[in-house]
C-alpha cells in the first residue's frame, strides 16, 4: 500500500482525535502499532455489589459480560455473554485485507472513551472534480468494544482545498456504510474484505458522477434562495399566528452563514466552483464541517454517523433533484 496521503492544512473536523500515522508504515498493521489503539480487550465475568442483608455476598450476572482493557484494567463497555471481541490489530489486519496489496494508506487514527471505540481513516484514491479541486476517496473504519458499536466501515469524501468531509453522495444511504456485528458468528475474513470493498468502489462511482454533474449545474441567484429556504426552512406560525422571533432568527443567521460560504468558504474561488450546484454542494458540506452546532467535541462523530451525516445528505437530496 503505497498512495500518497494529504496532511491536510489548517483546522479540520476530526482535530485533535486522531493521530496522523501517514509516515508509520505501509500496511494498517504497521500504522496501528505504537498508538493508543495498539492495545487488547478481554471478556470477563459480572457480578452484583454485595448487600448487607443478603445471605450470600455476590451474585453472578450470567448474561452479561465486562469487555476491559488488559493494559489499563478500564472497562470499556458491558455486553452480552455472546458478544465477540474483535481485536485492533485484527481490526487493522482486516485494513489490509480489503486493500488485498492495492493502493490504500492509513492516514489517521482515533481511540475514543479510552478505547471504547477506535478508528481508521484510509485513503484509497482521488478524483478531480473541476480543474485544481481533488476530492480524495476515504474508508472510514470503525471498531466497538462498548457493547453498543458494531464493526463499521463508511465511505467518505474529503476535499483536498478546504478538508471537507462528507460520507459520499450516493442515491441509497446504504449503501454509505457497511456494518458487521459483534454477535457470536460474527464473520470477518478476506471474503468480507472484500466486499466491503465492491461496495465502496461502486459507491465512490457513483458520487464522482454526482459532484461532477454538480459542477455542471449553474445556481442562480433565485435557485439559491429557494435551497437556502429549504436547508433552512422558515419556523413554523404557533397559536398565535406568529412566528417565534427567537427560531427566525436563527433560521436567518443560518442562511447567512451558508451563503457566505458559497460565495467566498474555502475553495468557493476556484474556476468552476462558483456559481454552481457543485459550490452549494462544498457550502453545505463546509457548515456542517465548521460551523453547524454539535455537543462538545463530536463535531467528527456526527460527520460520520449522527445528526450532521443526515444534514448534509438532505442537501444533497435538494441538489440531487437538480441533475435529474
Amino acid at each position: 500500500m503505497s498512495i500518497e496521503v494529504n496532511q491536510y492544512e489548517g483546522a479540520t473536523p476530526w482535530g485533535n482525535r486522531g493521530q496522523y500515522v501517514g509516515d508509520a508504515g505501509d500496511t494498517a498493521v504497521e500504522a496501528l502499532r505504537g498508538t493508543r489503539a495498539d492495545f487488547t480487550a478481554s471478556k470477563h465475568k459480572v457480578f452484583t455489589q454485595p448487600c448487607p442483608n443478603w445471605t450470600t455476598p455476590e451474585m453472578e450476572m450470567d448474561n452479561y459480560r465486562a469487555v476491559v482493557r488488559d493494559d489499563t484494567k478500564e472497562i470499556l463497555g458491558l455486553t452480552g455473554k455472546n458478544f465477540s471481541l474483535y481485536q485492533p490489530l485484527e481490526f487493522a489486519q482486516f485494513a489490509d485485507d480489503i486493500a488485498m496489496n492495492g493502493d490504500m494508506k492509513v492516514h489517521t487514527i482515533g481511540v475514543d472513551g479510552g478505547g471504547a471505540k477506535i478508528w481508521m481513516l484510509c485513503k484509497i484514491g482521488s478524483v478531480e472534480i473541476v480543474p485544481n479541486d481533488k476530492v480524495d476517496h476515504y474508508l472510514f473504519l470503525l471498531n466497538g468494544y462498548d457493547g453498543k458499536t458494531a464493526l463499521q466501515a463508511m465511505f467518505t469524501s474529503i476535499r483536498v482545498t478546504c478538508s471537507n468531509v462528507a460520507r459520499v453522495a450516493v442515491k441509497q444511504a446504504k449503501g454509505e456504510v457497511v456494518r458487521i456485528r459483534h454477535t457470536k458468528n460474527m464473520v470477518v475474513n478476506a471474503a468480507e474484505a472484500r466486499r466491503v470493498l465492491r461496495v465502496g468502489q461502486d459507491a465512490f462511482a457513483e458520487s464522482d458522477e454526482f459532484m461532477k454533474k454538480l459542477a455542471d449545474i449553474p445556481m442562480t441567484t433565485s435557485d439559491w434562495i429557494d435551497f437556502c429556504l429549504t436547508v433552512f426552512p422558515s419556523p413554523p406560525v404557533g397559536e398565535d399566528g406568529e412566528f417565534s422571533k427567537r427560531a427566525m432568527t436563527r433560521a436567518d443567521n443560518n442562511r447567512s452563514t451558508l451563503t457566505s460560504l458559497y460565495h467566498d468558504g474555502r475553495g468557493a474561488r476556484i474556476p468552476g466552483v462558483q456559481g454552481t450546484a457543485w459550490g452549494a454542494y462544498n457550502a453545505i458540506t463546509e457548515y456542517a464541517g465548521y460551523h453547524r452546532q454539535t455537543r462538545g467535541d463530536q463535531r467528527f462523530e456526527s460527520l460520520m454517523m449522527g445528526s450532521g451525516a443526515d444534514f448534509v445528505r438532505s442537501g444533497t437530496n435538494v441538489l440531487r433533484s437538480l441533475t435529474n
